[in-house]
């Protein structure tokens, strides 16, 4: 191969582009040298890769766009570690290494030397959330047809849920694990009892677009649910009966995320958004607009003390076709509980009709939050908080009580207290003692000691 030369920091080196390629990835630089790799030309002749069972040509081609592009020692060593980087996001390998030959005509020839990825994984876990725990096994095929495609099977029973499934097939889009399509299925029949009585069954197929862009992520996705509510006890309210029965929907839900928090379960600094909008109305009986919205940050005030600031509110409004004025039980808000607002009993804030929550078509909540350091035991804090929230249904549903929207804007449930916040690297437990100092006729309070066990809190 012919020699490479540098410019004059590097004249006279005798070093080939495949000498400082191989140094930008493992070697030290030779001492009195000093090589631009970012001026040094250099090119790829030929790949190939070992290692790998399974890597479909096309995936391949997309994958090594980049580094067959690539036209200095830099960006070729760039692009091949992305690429490699790639693989193992995918599942394709465990490892990469890297190596550089010289080949025809003054070019590079790269070759991936790969641990292949795992097949199959099969893992148990606990899922806690929403006042519910659940037991789940989670099947999980990678890489089935050589491009990082993989399918994800998750069965579930919980304290409320009966059973639930759901199946993933994510697939890569040009051999980027940032931007996956997926098809999913799930089905839940969950118990609401005590709070409303009624099960719920949903089933539902999803079709998603999804990109990540460091602490942001984009989704575009088409859903088609079928949910039921049924089930109803002998004590129903008149109601809850009214919304029971069938209703499908069919509509685009937009999801944006933004997340650069230190933590996701106590976090101690960064931002968390998160903004969904739907519009369902494709076919089906739930025809509506929607729109939500979370908001939290947390700054850090020295000395282990951590202020966290959050927020939640969403609206939805029915299309009225076809005479249909009320929103489905399903799609409603319900605002009330450990991970809302404290204090109260889970969906104990908002409309009702006897021992029945009936949730409602527009909501908000906010909470702020001191926690503070605890002598000799690092995982633990106390915690100082308030909170507030309200939910009501909108003026055009019948269900809907004289002087809703103005109880709703003027006179939000509270509550305050104190407790003892866990952190785990995978779930968040709180132990708080409440008192709730507003409230409505028809909220549930749970005052005193109340439990919360899970990742995501107001």
């Amino acid at each position: 191969m012919a020699e490479a030369h540098t410019d004059s920091n590097g004249a006279g080196s005798g070093m080939t582009a495949r000498d400082i390629f191989n140094g930008a990835f493992r070697q030290p630089k030779p001492r009195g040298q000093v090589i631009d790799i970012g001026v040094q030309p250099a090119q790829v002749g030929k790949f190939s890769i070992t290692g790998v069972s399974r890597i479909r040509p096309g995936f391949l081609a997309d994958l090594l766009k980049p580094t067959f592009a690539a036209t200095t020692v830099k960006q070729l060593a760039d692009e091949a570690r992305e690429a490699g980087g790639k693989l193992k996001a995918l599942g394709i390998a465990k490892q990469v290494l890297v190596e550089v030959d010289e080949g025809e005509q003054g070019k590079l020839d790269v070759h991936f030397q790969c641990e292949d990825g795992s097949r199959f994984a099969v893992r148990t876990g606990v899922d806690v959330g929403g006042d519910e725990g659940t037991a789940s096994v989670v099947g999980r095929l990678n890489n089935i047809w050589g491009g990082g495609e993989s399918f994800e099977a998750n069965y579930a029973r919980g304290t409320k849920t009966a059973a639930a499934f759901r199946g993933v097939l994510s697939l890569p889009l040009a051999a980027d694990p940032q931007r996956r399509f997926e098809l999913s299925a799930y089905q839940a029949n969950t118990d609401y009892r005590p709070y409303s009585s009624h099960d719920e069954l949903r089933r539902t197929l999803t079709a998603a677009l999804r990109k990540q862009e460091g602490t942001e992520q984009h989704e575009l996705a088409y859903t088609l649910a079928w949910r039921e509510v049924l089930g109803l006890g002998h004590a129903a309210s008149p109601s809850l009966r009214a919304l029971a029965g069938h209703s499908v929907k069919s509509g685009i839900t937009y999801t944006f995320t933004h997340d650069d928090r230190d933590s996701q379960t106590v976090p101690t600094r960064g931002t968390f958004v998160k903004a969904v909008a739907e519009v369902a109305g494709l076919g089906g009986s739930a025809q509506m607009v929607k729109a939500q919205v979370e908001l939290q940050t947390n700054q850090e005030l020295g000395s282990g003390y951590v202020l966290s600031v959050g927020a939640q509110a969403g609206a939805l409004r029915t299309l009225a076709r076809g005479g249909q004025r009320t929103s489905s039980l399903p799609d409603r808000f319900f605002v009330g509980g450990a991970h809302s607002v404290r204090g109260f009993e889970y969906r104990g804030i908002g409309p009702r009709d006897a021992a029945d929550s009936l949730g409602g078509d527009m909501f908000y909540a906010a909470g702020l939050g001191l926690l503070t350091p605890l002598p000799r035991v690092e995982a633990l804090r106390g915690h100082l908080w308030a909170n507030a929230g309200q939910c009501a249904l909108l003026l055009n549903s019948p269900v809907a009580r004289p002087g809703e929207l103005s109880r709703f804007l003027t006179s939000p449930s509270a509550s305050i207290g104190f407790g003892l916040v866990y952190r785990h690297s995978m779930v968040r437990a709180e132990l708080s003692w409440c008192i709730p100092i507003a409230a409505t006729s028809s909220d549930r309070l749970n005052p005193g000691l109340q439990f919360g066990l899970g990742f995501q809190f107001l």
